[in-house]
């Protein structure tokens, strides 16, 4: 790279934009297996700026103020002269109002800006520039948050196939290459996507960089897949590879991190490892209570399993609060006559039921077939709680061995 070779500064910077924009990682268009990552640090880079003595090498070598001065008001002239400056401004300046218009919320308007964009640099660039690759990038991520799939995909195949053109774009492929898996992930394309996360984890392996913030997302992903086909065995690793790098890195309170502990929890509890459940399920609530979303619906979910865990052991004392405050948050936040309310009342009849507490029992397997019934128009047992468990509350016998045979790890549902 010669000391006035600006795009190939623009380039250097791109590269090292989504490397320090890992450090960042928040997941804005976090879906339910993986979410697409954006590059929009590469725009906020690419601007007039002094040559870094890292990728130049000479101004180090500088004896006097007045001499870096003259360099810089050279390279200004430079550009401002260049007859193709005022097209490399309003490309950066609509790249800049579609950033903008996303961080609003306002996803349609950053479309129509980078549709704009890539006009201008299609034409300014050509059609399979790196410029180019990156808008059709952050076009599709935009079109995944909105699970805008069908437009999407086209967009990350095409950028992946510009960038693959180019030495130095490893990263950069490995990141779109993860957020199309994503995809594929939820279109239930899941052989594909199984082969896509792991050309992206090969690429950070040739990179040396397998214990980078993105390999770790990736690593996460695609034990996600493998946790919803049952492969236990083959996503536990990736999960704890995943973790690793996360706390190694002080990346523990990212909501990634959080929802990998809980996932990797529930392949415990599934197999009745209670012990090892129990820290992780409890490691994710600490986090979102410093964070601000011990309320939250995530929150929520991983107090019953640990609710569900401490009544499969028999510490009922400790299990009651959290099942009764999952019941209370329910009825808030979704209405008294919601199905996921029955459910919840449905766990806490059958710990009642455990501890013998049958008249509290029977109140709640009446009050989740009532919402059965209710939601489903339906008027028999079947409709509502187990009427298994009604059969419990009518022979108090019974009761414990049927706590015994639901101490499995696994919530029992209203409609089982």
């Amino acid at each position: 790279m010669t000391a006035f070779d600006l795009p190939g500064l623009r380039h250097h910077l791109s590269a090292v934009a989504l490397v320090t924009g890992y450090q960042d990682y928040q997941n804005p268009g976090h879906k339910k297996y993986a979410s697409a990552y954006s590059l929009w640090h590469t725009f906020l880079l690419e601007k007039v700026v002094l040559p870094n003595p890292e990728v130049y090498g000479g101004l180090n070598e500088m004896k006097t103020a007045k001499t870096a001065s003259m360099i810089l008001s050279g390279l200004l002239f430079f550009l401002l002269a260049s007859p193709a400056h005022a097209q490399h401004l309003d490309w950066r300046r609509v790249t800049a109002d579609a950033k903008a218009a996303r961080q609003t919320g306002n996803n349609t308007g950053a479309v129509t800006l980078y549709k704009q964009a890539l006009q201008i640099q299609e034409k300014t660039f050509g059609p399979k520039s790196r410029e180019v690759a990156t808008s059709l990038h952050n076009l599709a991520v935009l079109y995944q948050d909105e699970s805008k799939d069908a437009e999407a995909e086209p967009l990350y195949r095409r950028s992946i196939a510009i960038w693959g053109e180019y030495p130095g774009t490893d990263k950069l492929i490995a990141a779109s290459l993860s957020n199309l898996a994503a995809l594929c992930h939820d279109e239930q394309s899941d052989e594909e996507a199984e082969q896509l996360f792991n050309r992206s984890l090969a690429i950070w392996k040739k990179m040396g960089q397998l214990e980078s913030l993105g390999a770790a997302a990736t690593l996460a992903s695609l034990g996600d897949i493998y946790n919803s086909e049952g492969k236990y065995t083959q996503a536990e690793p990736l999960y704890n590879h995943a973790l690793a790098i996360w706390e190694k890195t002080s990346q523990l309170e990212n909501p990634d991190a959080v929802t990998t502990l809980t996932r990797l929890a529930d392949i415990h509890r599934s197999q009745s490892e209670y012990d090892q459940a129990e820290p992780l399920y409890k490691r994710a609530l600490a986090t979102w209570d410093r964070t601000g979303h011990s309320e939250s619906p995530e929150a929520i979910a991983t107090i019953s399993s640990l609710g569900d865990i401490y009544r499969s052991q028999g510490k009922y004392a400790e299990a009651e609060p959290l099942l009764r405050k999952v019941l209370a948050n329910k009825e808030k936040t979704l209405g008294p006559d919601h199905l996921d309310v029955a459910t919840s009342a449905n766990d806490l009849a059958l710990l009642y039921n455990c501890e013998e507490k049958y008249a509290d029992a029977e109140h709640l397997y009446k009050k989740a077939i009532q919402i059965r019934e209710k939601k489903s128009g339906c008027r028999t047992p079947r409709c509502g709680a187990d009427p298994g468990n009604l059969r419990c509350v009518a022979s108090p016998g019974r009761a414990q061995s049927r706590c015994q045979r639901n101490g499995n790890g696994a919530s029992k549902d209203p409609t089982e």
